[in-house]
């Protein structure tokens, strides 16, 4: 039987109207530690807004949501026999920490899910390219994915043609597992050709759009952030200057994430070594960490966070992290900006960039921004979040 609040949920993440923020917001203002989906909703829809400031826009419709409710458990009990789960981002133990980890307030709010899905919870690698590639770049999607296969490594695709496509195929044919992340809704989503590897528990499939949504191109270029965020590590095979790679890997690099991108040749025509100019990392056909032009010479070990910087391993992640964390300690609570870190270490040569990869994933460190401005704070040193995060 159907859990009696999923419906609730499936009504308050499919709201019109009201960011996946700001719906968050709600969640940790009003819902976490007071009160369950189902009894909020129940109280807005008697005209109670429990304190929270909705637009009047957000208020109607939420209002509009929960007349679905009923639509909703009829379409959640048909979603359960055919095997779906439906899971939303309060279950602290069954959602993926990746997505909120990577994601925060934009983590979407319920998930679909057909398969194995403790493929949520290995370690995993993303392979992303164009529809429209080159043999080089099919081929390079091929030997990452093998790689990723003979490490134990979960492939995350968006089940498009072209790297996507290759990306699913190669991680099965090398009997590795996969998930796919759908552009669409979870019901709409029908093939035979990948029927068995679910079954089997090789592949899981992923939406979080609603079930009937069918297949458009902003839900294709939206997906992609859940692409990214469902991955400890991002290979681009190939980009174009626009489109939802490119959108997806400057989104990664802002993010402060590791992305990995394909050095291409000079006769190749595409915008990957343009996305190396933007502070992706470069890799050579066979995914190595490679010298970009007007960057740093990086040599790639078998730990990510492992550098060698012109051929001198001083300026680790763990090493500088430890110079500004000490920094950070002396200044009582007082953050550091990036430019004041540069200052400090005063290094041979290094990029903003290049120093905010190596300091935003370090497990005591923060990055906030000031304006435009990068700032980093000890963690302990700021208020604790929810625990929904």
């Amino acid at each position: 039987m159907t859990d009696t609040h999923i419906p609730y949920w499936m009504a308050f993440a499919h709201a019109r109207n009201m960011t996946n923020k700001r719906k968050m917001d709600f969640l940790i203002e009003v819902v976490h530690d007071r009160e369950t989906i189902a009894s909020a909703l129940q109280k807005i829809e008697l005209g109670d807004k429990m304190g929270f400031h909705f637009t009047d826009k957000e208020w109607s419709s939420m209002q509009e949501a929960v007349k679905e409710v009923p639509n909703n458990a009829f379409l959640a009990e048909k979603l359960i026999d055919q095997g779906i789960d439906i899971v939303h981002v309060m279950e602290k133990f069954t959602y993926p920490k990746l997505l909120k980890d990577n994601l925060k307030k934009e983590a979407p709010i319920l998930i679909y899910t057909k398969g194995n899905a403790d493929l949520l919870k290995k370690n995993s690698i993303a392979i992303v390219g164009s529809r429209k590639c080159s043999e080089t770049s099919l081929h390079f999607t091929d030997f990452i994915a093998k790689k990723a296969v003979d490490n134990k490594k979960v492939i995350v695709s968006g089940f498009a043609k072209g790297i996507d496509k290759q990306a699913l195929d190669s991680a099965l044919n090398y009997k590795g597992r996969s998930i796919i992340v759908l552009p669409q809704g979870i019901e709409t989503y029908q093939t035979k050709t990948y029927y068995p590897a679910i079954v089997k528990g090789d592949v899981l499939v992923i939406s979080i759009y609603h079930p009937k949504a069918p297949w458009s191109v902003g839900l294709a270029m939206d997906r992609n952030k859940i692409i990214y965020a469902l991955a400890h590590e991002i290979f681009a095979a190939e980009s174009g200057s626009t489109g939802g790679t490119w959108e997806g890997v400057i989104n990664g690099i802002k993010r402060g994430r590791k992305v990995f991108v394909r050095k291409a040749a000079p006769i190749e025509n595409n915008a990957n070594n343009l996305l190396i100019s933007k502070g992706a990392i470069p890799v050579d056909d066979y995914g190595k960490v490679v010298q970009a032009e007007n960057s740093l010479l990086f040599e790639f070990n078998e730990a990510p966070d492992t550098y060698s910087i012109n051929q001198t391993p001083v300026q680790t992640n763990d090493g500088i992290a430890e110079i500004v964390i000490k920094e950070l300690i002396n200044r009582l609570g007082k953050g550091i900006t990036i430019q004041e870190i540069i200052d400090l270490l005063k290094p041979d040569s290094i990029s903003t960039t290049h120093l905010n990869k190596l300091l935003s994933n370090h497990k005591s460190l923060i990055k906030t921004k000031k304006g435009r401005i990068n700032v980093y704070h000890l963690k302990k040193n700021l208020p604790d979040q929810t625990s929904m995060f």
